[in-house]
């Protein structure tokens, strides 16, 4: 029986090895360089399919700083490749580069220049650089590759003379940039001559002011971020109508005025400073979830969105905003609020005026006092004293002999340990158990969330 076993084992394993070396091939772009490699013991069939697989993916990293081997590896593939006019549809490349490494920079653009022959079409080139060392520029050869459709760049400047002969990239629908350092002519030039871009990524960009992508009418997600202590005042203009996801970490998003965003899905903003006013004159017929975090650019502003489909809505910040919602389409839709509030905020009035302007959602509200350095007991029922003191109209409830029973005092942390209190807002039920707080609805007994209210 055991050796029927074997023998089917090893059936499989030949009708397997017997498939098409296009299918071969397939099987293994799903697998990392190394786990590739590893599949040259499994037959005769499979000793060479790894060398002649369409992606490859190469990290110094694995050299264990053996730089010159990596190098070695990475040239020699790359010539077995061209010499056996094979294609490469995919190529990844991890690699520390210095200024005064000028071997490897001598590399770099030999291997690009020759990836571009065989028509590649995903380019992923990550520098891990240190600022000790340097920034390298980034080789003038991969403006010139007209098959590419995916392009990704780390660590490296991003010049006017790399760009001196750019190509048209009629068929580039990605663009991510990272840790680049960019000036807003070299960008403005790049995405002018790539206009079926869908995909575009700009993060932790070094020099870049202004981002001017709205004439990109293909672009459906875009996301930017900058490091929060540099200057953040990035002007941002996007093309409406295209656009299904907008995620922006400190930058003013869209700050000409307002749009038209028919086909945006999913809006994030992070610590954005600049005033958020100018949303207000936006429509957003098929927006979803919109998450606003830690934007003082709501302070002082009457914020109304007009989302009729919207389903999810989250707040986060140091202070209660002012936010209303237009009538919604949505049966049910949910509102996340998370504030957290000095022991001299007054916000009853601003917090009361929010609960009743997302009424008709299901909402969760977690508030945590800021500056509180106390054991975990003393911390929590310093914070349930401040969410009674701040909510007027109150009901507390203790669960007693399994029935809630009216109390008018709040139990201290260790009885809160062995019963279970809640406290009706507004049609709202809030059931707090020891560190956690789980909201209801009145006439439903699920909770929507469970929240550390720890600070």
């Amino acid at each position: 029986m055991k050796r029927a076993k074997g023998n089917a084992g090893s059936i499989s394993m030949d009708k397997i090895s017997e498939l098409p070396e296009e299918i071969l091939q397939r099987i293994l772009y799903f697998l990392s360089q190394k786990e590739a490699i590893r599949t040259s013991v499994l037959s005769k069939s499979w000793r060479n399919i790894w060398c002649t697989r369409p992606n490859l993916d190469f990290s110094d990293d694995t050299f264990k700083g053996n730089k010159q081997q990596f190098l070695s590896v990475v040239d020699t593939t790359l010539r077995r490749y061209c010499d056996q006019r094979l294609r490469v549809d995919e190529f990844s490349l991890h690699i520390l580069l210095r200024v005064l490494d000028h071997e490897s920079v001598s590399l770099l653009e030999k291997w690009i220049r020759a990836l571009a022959v065989m028509g590649v079409k995903k380019l992923r080139l990550s520098n891990s650089w240190e600022r000790i060392s340097g920034v390298v520029d980034l080789p003038s050869v991969v403006f010139e590759a007209e098959s590419l459709q995916d392009l990704r760049v780390e660590g490296f400047i991003l010049g006017r003379m790399g760009i001196e002969r750019i190509v048209l990239f009629k068929h580039l629908t990605s663009l991510c940039l990272k840790r680049v350092y960019i000036e807003d002519d070299v960008f403005e030039t790049i995405i002018s001559n790539c206009p079926s871009i869908e995909t575009l990524e700009v993060n932790e960009c070094e020099r870049l002011k202004n981002i001017k992508a709205n004439r990109l009418h293909n672009l459906k997600y875009f996301t930017f971020s900058k490091l929060g202590a540099e200057d953040c005042s990035i002007n941002i203009e996007i093309h409406p109508p295209s656009l299904e996801t907008i995620k922006i970490n400190n930058g003013n998003p869209w700050s000409y005025g307002g749009g038209y965003f028919r086909n945006l899905k999913d809006l994030y903003l992070w610590c954005v400073a600049a005033s958020l006013d100018h949303l207000s004159s936006c429509k957003f017929p098929s927006l979803e979830c919109l998450k606003i975090l830690s934007c003082n650019g709501l302070k002082g502003i009457n914020l109304f969105i007009d989302a009729p489909k919207i389903n999810m809505f989250a707040y986060g910040g140091s202070f209660i905003p002012s936010i209303s919602f237009a009538p919604t389409t949505s049966r049910k839709w949910c509102s996340l609020i998370c504030v957290c509030l000095g022991d001299d905020d007054d916000s009853s009035s601003s917090l009361d005026e929010l609960l009743k302007s997302l009424s008709q959602s299901k909402i969760c509200l977690c508030i945590t006092p800021k500056n509180i350095n106390r054991p975990s007991g003393d911390r929590d029922d310093e914070l349930a004293q401040l969410l009674l003191r701040d909510l007027e109209e109150v009901r507390l409830e203790a669960m007693r002999e399994g029935e809630w029973r009216p109390v008018f005092e709040l139990p201290s942390y260790e009885q809160r340990k062995r019963i279970h209190i809640r406290f009706i807002l507004h049609g709202l039920r809030y059931i707090m158990n020891g560190e956690h707080l789980a909201i209801f609805e009145v006439l439903g007994c699920k909770p929507l969330i469970n929240a550390n209210i720890g600070v």
